[in-house]
């Protein structure tokens, strides 16, 4: 069965093993990003989302597969990985803008205040008593785990761990909570 890899030159099975390789590594990425529901890295720039692993692992894919086929369509070796490298920055560069715009939509998303009241979840980081410092919780939202930030009419600061119940939305999307007790 593997009697055409070993026809093939040291470069072509190199590109094929990358491309085989890099090809499942991606699938597997997609697949549990999509299966799992949690709140991904905090990115903030395009730059960032551009050298993501996720998107380094794209480009040796498309890199292999641009590749192996520009050298079946007749191109000589140099064309043929100049051709591949050049396909593989132009799917990082539309994933990254694809990423980075939907992590801005995500991160710009209210929800309807009806849904959270009373909603539970749990502090993540530190906030001030009555208002005084700004953190973040930890609550299922629409069946999605959400990072938001919160504040309190509380007495007391709130701890990271601690279990809390949603009160009320600013009209900035601010949560303000209160600890169960």
């Amino acid at each position: 069965m593997l009697e055409w890899f070993s026809t093939l030159s040291i470069l072509e099975q190199i590109l094929w093993v990358v491309s085989i390789v890099f090809t499942v590594i991606f699938f597997y990425q997609i697949l549990s990003t999509l299966l799992k529901r949690t709140a991904g890295k905090y990115r903030n720039s395009l730059f960032a989302f551009f050298f993501a692993f996720k998107n380094i692992t794209a480009f040796l894919s498309m890199f292999g597969w641009v590749s192996i086929a520009s050298i079946y369509q007749g191109f000589n070796l140099t064309t043929s990985l100049l051709i591949g490298v050049l396909g593989g920055i132009v799917l990082m560069g539309v994933m990254s803008v694809l990423f980075y715009f939907v992590y801005k939509i995500k991160e710009s998303y209210r929800p309807e205040v009806p849904k959270i009241m009373n909603s539970t979840g749990e502090v993540i980081s530190f906030i001030g008593a009555k208002r005084s410092s700004l953190g973040k919780i930890k609550i299922h939202i629409d069946g999605v785990q959400k990072i938001m930030e919160a504040m309190t009419d509380f007495e007391h600061d709130i701890l990271e761990g601690t279990k809390i119940r949603v009160e009320s939305v600013t009209s900035t999307g601010i949560f303000i909570i209160k600890p169960l007790q």
